[in-house]
């Protein structure tokens, strides 16, 4: 484990958003009273992600909507295997336009 903390120290877009930037190979591991989430990311993209029964990019929303929760980032595990190859910044601004959208 490489860095933990909370999310509200740091958003969980700001904490993918930052890693995905530093092009590194890592696993977000978050959770939050019943609900635990995992983010994969290699090389600035998003290539993994479950939360809350969901996975792909709905399991990444699902994480974003996270008021708060706690998290840790430990190296990519050597046998993951992708299932998506998002650019963070596609699903960072969906994630804000669905909650624009809500709030109207």
């Amino acid at each position: 484990m490489f860095l933990q903390g909370s999310f509200s120290t740091i958003s969980a877009a700001a904490l993918i958003q930052t890693l995905c930037n530093e092009r590194r190979a890592a696993q977000i591991e978050a959770w939050r009273e019943k609900a635990v989430a995992r983010v994969c990311l290699d090389e600035g993209f998003i290539i993994a992600a479950h939360c809350e029964g969901r996975d792909g990019p709905e399991a990444v929303f699902r994480l974003l909507d996270w008021p708060d929760g706690l998290f840790r980032v430990v190296r990519l595990p050597n046998n993951m295997q992708a299932t998506m190859a998002a650019p963070p910044e596609e699903l960072l601004l969906e994630a804000a336009r669905r909650r624009d959208e809500c709030l109207r």
